[in-house]
């Protein structure tokens, strides 16, 4: 099945495509526009597309032989931040972090190799999207080492760009924070 651009279609034929797919189908349109989450926002009615929900998600402290962490500075905001997303429907919360680490950054890990720091939410973890969506996500955040030396490493239409950096020079304001933050204190009990 082909799809349009996802800023093509109305609002009223989007929810009309929506409408007539089946579960798989919106799975394939879902991993063409961002994920289920952002398909879903894309669906809602106008009236109530302000509504605040809560989107799962994953992101990655990908540390290198060095102690640098990798960072992505983002093309929405231009904020830097940690490679990571939403959880699509029926998927493990390590298969997104390895997805999406995979999608942003070209890295590949086995979902087994990852270490889970923490899981944050709420207000610190609230975003309003350019549209006027209000989310506030749950993130597990997951912690790799790689040996840098033997990676490439290439950006997605989501990164500008993709540096490694030391704890001591990180950019600021920073789009995940709060992540970093946990990171931070996490490796500190290590």
């Amino acid at each position: 099945m082909n799809f349009k651009q996802m800023r093509e279609y109305s609002h009223e034929e989007f929810v009309e495509l929506v409408q007539s797919l089946s579960e798989e189908q919106l799975l394939k349109l879902s991993a063409n526009y961002g994920g289920y989450p952002v398909l879903f926002r894309m669906a809602l009615d106008e009236r109530i597309c302000h509504i605040p929900f809560i989107q799962t998600g994953a992101s990655v402290v990908v540390e290198n032989e060095r102690g640098e962490i990798l960072l992505q500075q983002r093309t929405d905001n231009g904020r830097w931040g940690l490679p990571g997303g939403c959880q699509d429907l029926g998927e493990d919360l390590r298969t997104t972090a390895t997805r999406e680490l995979f999608e942003e950054t070209g890295i590949e890990i086995d979902g087994s190799e990852l270490e889970l720091i923490d899981t944050l939410g709420g207000e610190a973890r609230k975003r309003v999207y350019p549209n006027g969506d209000i989310c506030y996500n749950n993130t597990s955040l997951y912690w790799a080492k790689i040996d840098s030396r033997n990676v490439t490493i290439k950006s997605d239409s989501e990164s500008l760009r993709l540096e490694f950096r030391s704890m001591d020079n990180l950019p600021s304001p920073m789009h995940d924070g709060d992540l970093v933050e946990s990171y931070r204190l996490w490796r500190a009990k290590k």
